[in-house]
């Protein structure tokens, strides 16, 4: 990825957190983005810009040429002007093209070592199955037209990619198998840098070709130099170190030439420097008619190896632009990149260019160098234009080591970023991911490593999300009721055998993990001897997002094990798409799944409560219906109560579906519920109605708004006939001042009854957060 190795994604951004000012006229705003110092594009600028934009195109240049060494390496290396104006036709266009529609204004683009690595491999491929079969001409033009339509071919689906806005994707790439592939690049980028500095294509049993003595002090300089490069950008964050290290290079280079009185002749021979070039310029790469002699046979057998390019191409344009993200700080439209990388692909594998994407430590350097324009991209395409078609005598000078240890640098960096570094940041088990992807990478093939980097990610993160409790809490029918509102008696009793009932909160998504939890809980529960019998276990799924198939077959074998012990079980707040899922597993099942299905969970405690009382043997026959007149001599504990109060209330009857109390309104009365049923129901404000209490003959409505003065929290709903005694506002009032005693009576029960909701309440709470 040319420089945007020296910062990495991990560490984007660390020179500014470290204190590190970019050089340059311009400042950080309050969110860290970089601007210019005046809103006015002034001489400054200027001078920014034109800095920026040469610096970055000499770099670009250098990159380029770098690129395409390892393009043509091995046998193709005499051809290597041919690799030389591809590399430069598609940093050309991509930078350009990627310079203006860029949704980051200063973005800089090259032909990338990354997507160069896998069109050498298509290269070297045709290359050995045309020799000595067809002419070297044959050759060559059959790998550039595969060149052109490989890039071509990629960019039509970053394009696509971008238009159907698919930019989101990297956010599912585990963090992992990101550093296991770039760390698998930085080794391919090593393996073809020695390749390019030793004249030959490194394999197991080639690699001993490196212990030559006339080797030795070709790759040796290299890698000081690769090494002394990034410890120095590493340690001091300077955006010059690159620049002034490969003039320093070339000065050393040539004057040692120049000393020791060795012609460029030999050097050229010696493999030091690049052969003489047979022709003035390096424009066009193939003369004449490439098309004559491609051998479209050879290229439809190479077509597979293209989906590994756009894979790593697609991948690495979102990687590099995230990194750009956090780096210059400033919001980047990755769907929006894959448009501008697809466009410019397309528009550079048509005259042949390599394929390439925005680079990050090229762009990051502009912005530091005070010019994040786009004017700036524009520059350096003219730059390289400059060295295509005028300069390419200046190669001829340009030491061969220099350019491998360009790509040692990157390659080295690539490594240690994410074999060294990465070892104390991240987690073992997915350090070991790293370990195998780059293995697989180097021993198999890149498209094989980081498919079994995603598959052992997954497996991983199967493990991992296994381990999360999924009961979000637990509690029985002891302490959790439901709200209707039984007799005393009855209450009681329910109490007291409440341990018949559990209720289990899921969360999260039930797969095949951490359904195997929950069968284990449950089995657990059925197995205590030392607790009653358990007869309804409910599943609230209120907080579950999902389940997959495994899941829906864990819950019929949950299903017989609660059946076995004479029990049902129960499911609550369950999503349509997972009740779906439940009923196919019901259907497949042998032996039937007695599961029933309630909307909520209050109405599936109902259920219990109401089969609990029903089997209850010696549960005391129901008194005869209570009038008004006990109802209040039982609660104020007064047999004088009735005769008291009772001219103080107003009759209402009332039919079922009937409103007593709306939502909202203002509390003036309390209502005694004498004979019926009614609900108190929550309107939300998405419209959707919750059940909050059911209450029956001998309650109480609306006394907690009354008491509190404020307006009536919920609705109260008749669900049948019923009749009430209304007690309002007015008569309480009057109550007071006429018989003062019997009032204090009934606030000291209205204090009492709220007091005991009130425990109720911070019980049940305190449960449910132990």
């Amino acid at each position: 990825m040319n420089w945007t190795m020296m910062d990495t994604l991990t560490r984007g951004h660390q020179d500014r957190r470290d204190g590190i000012q970019p050089v340059g006229a311009h400042v950080t705003d309050d969110d860290g983005a970089i601007t210019p110092r005046t809103g006015a594009f002034g001489v400054s600028q200027v001078f920014s810009v034109l800095a920026a934009g040469i610096i970055c195109g000499l770099l670009a240049v250098m990159f380029s040429v770098s690129a395409a060494a390892l393009l043509f390496s091995g046998e193709l290396r005499e051809h290597i002007t041919v690799a030389i104006a591809a590399c430069l036709f598609g940093t050309i266009v991509l930078s350009c093209v990627i310079a203006v529609s860029s949704s980051c204004p200063g973005m800089v683009s090259v032909s990338q070592e990354v997507t160069v690595v896998a069109l050498s491999v298509i290269a070297m491929s045709i290359h050995a199955t045309m020799a000595g079969v067809r002419s070297e001409a044959d050759i060559v033009a059959t790998i550039v037209v595969m060149i052109g339509l490989a890039t071509s071919v990629t960019g039509l689906c970053l394009l696509a990619m971008g238009i159907f806005r698919l930019g989101r994707l990297i956010r599912f790439i585990p963090y992992p198998v990101i550093g296991g592939f770039l760390a698998g690049m930085g080794w391919l980028i090593v393996v073809g840098a020695l390749g390019v500095i030793v004249g030959d294509t490194l394999t197991l049993q080639s690699v001993h070709v490196l212990l030559d003595a006339s080797n030795i002090v070709k790759w040796l300089p290299a890698t000081v130099f690769a090494c002394t490069v990034g410890a120095l950008a590493r340690r001091t964050g300077s955006s010059f170190i690159l620049p002034v290290a490969v003039m320093a290079a070339l000065v050393l280079f040539h004057g040692l030439a120049w000393m020791l009185d060795v012609p460029v002749s030999q050097l050229q021979a010696e493999g030091w420097l690049f052969l003489p070039l047979s022709q003035e310029g390096i424009w066009p790469p193939v003369s004449g008619n490439p098309f004559t002699g491609v051998d479209w046979r050879v290229i439809g057998a190479e077509i597979p190896k293209v989906i590994a390019l756009v894979a790593i191409t697609a991948t690495s344009v979102l990687f590099a632009s995230s990194g750009i993200e956090l780096s210059v700080r400033r919001d980047v439209d990755l769907d929006r990149e894959l448009r501008a990388a697809g466009i410019a692909n397309l528009l550079a594998g048509a005259g042949g260019g390599a394929a390439g994407f925005q680079g990050l430590g090229l762009t990051i350097l502009g912005h530091q160098l005070g010019a994040p324009y786009r004017l700036v991209g524009v520059i350096v395409a003219v730059v390289c234009a400059s060295m295509l078609f005028f300069g390419s005598s200046l190669l001829e000078y340009m030491p061969i080591p220099l350019f491998g240890g360009l790509l040692l640098w990157i390659g080295v960096s690539l490594l240690y970023d994410w074999l060294v570094d990465a070892y104390a940041r991240i987690p073992r088990r997915e350090y070991l991911i790293i370990l195998l992807i780059v293995f697989v990478i180097s021993t198999v093939g890149l498209l094989e490593g980081v498919l079994a980097g995603l598959f052992s990610a997954v497996v991983l993160f199967a493990l991992e999300y296994s381990r999360v409790e999924i009961v979000k809490y637990a509690v029985t029918g002891k302490d959790f009721h439901s709200s209707f509102e039984h007799a005393d008696e009855d209450r009681q009793f329910l109490t007291s055998h409440g341990k018949q009932v559990l209720i289990l909160r899921l969360q999260g998504f039930v797969f095949f993990g951490t359904v195997h939890k929950l069968q284990k809980l449950v089995a657990a529960r059925l197995q205590d001897q030392g607790l009653p019998t358990l007869r309804f276990l409910v599943l609230d799924c209120r907080d579950v997002t999902g389940l997959d198939s495994s899941a829906a077959l864990g819950f019929t074998k949950i299903s017989r094990l609660v059946e076995r012990s004479d029990g049902t079980l129960m499911t609550t707040n369950l999503c349509e798409t997972a009740a779906c899922q439940l009923d196919a597993a019901t259907a497949q099942s042998d032996m039937g799944l007695p599961v029933r299905r309630f909307d909520d969970l209050d109405r599936a405690l109902e259920w219990c409560e109401e089969n609990l009382l029903r089997d209850w043997r010696d549960r005391p026959q129901p008194e005869p219906k209570a009038c008004i007149q006990d109802q209040l001599a039982r609660i104020l504990d007064d047999g004088r109560a009735a005769e008291v109060m009772l001219p103080y209330l107003e009759r209402k009857d009332f039919e079922s579906q009937a409103t007593l109390i709306r939502q909202g309104e203002e509390s003036k009365d309390i209502f005694f519920i004498e004979q019926g049923k009614v609900s108190i129901q929550l309107e939300t404000p998405e419209g959707t109605t919750v059940r909050l209490r059911t209450l029956g003959a001998g309650t109480m409505v609306g006394e907690i708004s009354f008491c509190l003065d404020q307006c009536r929290s919920a609705s109260v709903i008749t669900e049948c006939d019923t009749t009430a005694w209304q007690l309002s506002n007015e008569a309480l009032a009057k109550m007071t001042l006429e018989a003062p005693a019997m009032a204090s009576l009934f606030s000291n029960y209205l204090v009492r009854t709220l007091a005991e909701r009130l425990t109720s309440t911070n019980r049940l709470i305190r449960l449910l957060t132990d």
